[in-house]
C-alpha cells in the first residue's frame, strides 16, 4: 500500500531508485511500469482501472512511456490539479567504481565516504541524516511523494477536486517526455471532461536542514539555443588574403556574445547567466592546408522576457556585426603589409550577409527538384550516433551546398531543445490563487518552526516550462520555422502549447548534489516534515482554485 508513512515512503523511494532509469537506456519503460504497477495495487484504481494510463509518445525511437493515474473527486467536477515530474535520471558514471552501487541507496550510502565527496557533502555523510543515490533527489524523491499522496487522497475521497498525477521520461534530455505527454493532456482533458487548475511539481529545492523548510519556486525560466553558421572564403594559406577564414568570423562572434552582460535577462533582482557558447568548430571534414570556410557555434540562452522574435534580431545584429569586424580586420591587416613593402593595393572588401534558417530553407528548396525527398534522403545518410544538434547543424551544412550559397556569410537560426519561460505574474485568476496557496503554505510552514523562502524562477531547465506559453502564438512559429528538425525529428506540441494555460508552482524535498557523485536527500525533512506540508500546499492551491472557480 502506498503512504506518506515514514517507512513506506522510503521504501517507495529506493523501490523507484532500484530501476536505473538513466534517459535515453532504455530502461525508462521499466520505471513507468513500477509506477503503474504500484498504483494498480490501490482499492481506488482496482475499482477504477481506466483512470490508469500508459501514454506512448508518439514517434519516440525508444517507444517510451508517460505514466498518468487520474482520481476524480466527483462525477460533476472538472477542476483538476496535476501533480507531475520525471522519473529518468543522468548516468552514474561519476560514481567511478562504486557506480554499481548508485542505484541502491542504502547500500550507497554505508559506503559514500569512499567516494571523492566535498567537505559539505562528507559533513552530511557523518551526519547520518542523508540517503545517498542517483535520482533520490533529482527527482524520484518527489515521484514517490507525489504518488503516495495521490493513494493516500484517493483512499480518503474528501479531496475538493480531481488529480492527475504525471510522471514523464527524458526531462535530463531533452524533455521529450513532457513534450509526448502534452497533447495526451488535451486528449485526456475532452474524454474525461475536466479542467486543468494548476500543476504543482516536487522538484528539489537546496537549503540547510535547521529551520529550512525549502523554496516554493513559482515560475521555470526559459532555453533557447541560438545557432550560427558561418560562411567564409577558401584559400590556400599561402594566398591568405584571397580568402577570410571562418574561425575569424567565430572568434568576433564570440567576443560579442561570449558572457557578454547585455545578453543576460534582469528579473526580480536577479540577474540570468549570460549567453555561453556550447559548441565552437570548423566544419572541415579532413585535414588540409586550406583556410576553413565554414565553421558552427551555438549558444545557451536563458531567457524571461525575451521572445525568439526578440532573439532572433539580435543574433541577426551580432551576426552582422561579426561578418563587418572579421571583414574590417583582413582589409586592415592586408593594408598595413602592402605599406610595409610599398606595395599599391587595389582591394574592395567583400559585403558579408546574414541569412535565417527559414531563408535557406526557400533558397534550396527553389534550387532543388525533389527537395523534400532529397532531404529526407540526406537526413537518413547520416550516423545514428549524432545526436539532434549535431543532426541539424549537418542539415543546415547540406542546405547550404543545395542552395549554392557561398560566404561571406552566417546562417542563423535556432537548435533544440526549446523551453519557454512559464512565469507568474500574478495577472490571471489561477496565478493569484497559486500566491494565495504559497501564502497559506508558509503560515503552516511558520507554525511548525520552518521557514519557506520563495523565489521566482527556478533555477535549472524543468518541464513546468511546457504547461502553456505566454506570449504570442506567432512568435513560435517563427521559432518553428528558424529550428531544423523541427516537426520531424524534434517533435514539438505547438498547437497544444498554444491552447494551454497551466499556472504551475514547485515544492519538493531537500537535496543537494544533484547530477553529481554527492547526489543526497535531507531524510528527516523528507520523511516526516515535507509529506505534511506537500499536502496541505497542494489542497490549499485546490481549495483557492475552486474558490476561484465559483
Amino acid at each position: 500500500m502506498l503512504s506518506l508513512k515514514r517507512d513506506s515512503l522510503l521504501n517507495l523511494l529506493t523501490d523507484l531508485v532500484s530501476v536505473p532509469s538513466v534517459s535515453c537506456s532504455g530502461h525508462e519503460n521499466r520505471l513507468a511500469e513500477l509506477i503503474m504497477e504500484k498504483f494498480s495495487g490501490e482499492a481506488y484504481f482496482r475499482e477504477n482501472p481506466s483512470h490508469l494510463r500508459l501514454l506512448p509518445l508518439e514517434g519516440d525511437p525508444l517507444e517510451r512511456h508517460g505514466a498518468a493515474a487520474f482520481y476524480r473527486a466527483g462525477p460533476e467536477v472538472r477542476e483538476t490539479i496535476i501533480i507531475t515530474g520525471h522519473y529518468d535520471v543522468v548516468d552514474a558514471e561519476a560514481y567511478g567504481p562504486l557506480k554499481e552501487l548508485a542505484f541502491s541507496p542504502r547500500e550507497l550510502t554505508a559506503r559514500a565516504g569512499e567516494l571523492d565527496l566535498t567537505d559539505e557533502a562528507r559533513a552530511d555523510l557523518e551526519s547520518g541524516e542523508y540517503l545517498f543515490g542517483r535520482g533520490v533527489s533529482d527527482m524520484k524523491g518527489g515521484i514517490a511523494l507525489m504518488m503516495a499522496f495521490l493513494a493516500e487522497t484517493a483512499r480518503a475521497g474528501d479531496f475538493p477536486v480531481n488529480l492527475l498525477f504525471l510522471g514523464v521520461p527524458d526531462e535530463e534530455n531533452t524533455s521529450a517526455g513532457m513534450r509526448g505527454c502534452l497533447p495526451w493532456l488535451i486528449r485526456l482533458r475532452e474524454e474525461w471532461g475536466i479542467d486543468y487548475a494548476a500543476a504543482v511539481s516536487a522538484e528539489p529545492s537546496m537549503g540547510t536542514p535547521e529551520r529550512s523548510g525549502g523554496m516554493v519556486f513559482l515560475g521555470a525560466i526559459g532555453k533557447m539555443m541560438p545557432f550560427f553558421l558561418c560562411v567564409g572564403n577558401e584559400a590556400h594559406v599561402c594566398d591568405y588574403y584571397d580568402g577570410l577564414n571562418t574561425s575569424l568570423i567565430l572568434a568576433n562572434l564570440a567576443l560579442i556574445l561570449e558572457g557578454a552582460a547585455g545578453t543576460s535577462e534582469e528579473h526580480a533582482g536577479v540577474n540570468l547567466p549570460p549567453m555561453a557558447c556550447l559548441r565552437f568548430r570548423d566544419l572541415v571534414k579532413n585535414y588540409s592546408v586550406t583556410l576553413p570556410e565554414r565553421a558552427i557555434s551555438y549558444y545557451n540562452l536563458l531567457t524571461v522576457k525575451k521572445t525568439p522574435a526578440m532573439v532572433l534580431k539580435e543574433m541577426k545584429a551580432a551576426a552582422g556585426k561579426a561578418l563587418e569586424d572579421a571583414i574590417g580586420r583582413i582589409a586592415h591587416q592586408r593594408r598595413v603589409l602592402a605599406e610595409r613593402v610599398g606595395e599599391r593595393l587595389d582591394f574592395t572588401p567583400p559585403v558579408g550577409r546574414v541569412m535565417e534558417f527559414s531563408e535557406l530553407v526557400q533558397r534550396a528548396r527553389e534550387k532543388t527538384s525533389g527537395f523534400d525527398a532529397a532531404v529526407k534522403s540526406f537526413m537518413e545518410s547520416l550516423p545514428g550516433d549524432l545526436d539532434k544538434r549535431e543532426r541539424g547543424v549537418e542539415l543546415v551544412y547540406h542546405l547550404l551546398d543545395l542552395a549554392g550559397e557561398k560566404g561571406p556569410l552566417i546562417v542563423t537560426g535556432f537548435l533544440p531543445p526549446y523551453y519557454p519561460p512559464r512565469l507568474n505574474l500574478g495577472e490571471t485568476i489561477g496565478e493569484k490563487a497559486i500566491l494565495r496557496a504559497v501564502e497559506r503554505l508558509k503560515a503552516e510552514g511558520e507554525r511548525s518552526g520552518l521557514h519557506i523562502s520563495t523565489t521566482e524562477v527556478f533555477s535549472g531547465i524543468i518541464d513546468l516550462s511546457y504547461f502553456g506559453f505566454q506570449g504570442d502564438g506567432a512568435d513560435l512559429d517563427l521559432l518553428a520555422e528558424n529550428t531544423p528538425l523541427w516537426g520531424s525529428e524534434y517533435r514539438f506540441p505547438l498547437e497544444e502549447l498554444k491552447c494551454l494555460d497551466i499556472p504551475a508552482v514547485n515544492f519538493g524535498p531537500i537535496g543537494k548534489d544533484d547530477h553529481k557523485a554527492g547526489e543526497r536527500i535531507h531524510l528527516p525533512f523528507y520523511l516526516d516534515r515535507l509529506p505534511g506540508l506537500f499536502s496541505s500546499f497542494v489542497r490549499f492551491v485546490a481549495e483557492e482554485s475552486a474558490m476561484t472557480e465559483r
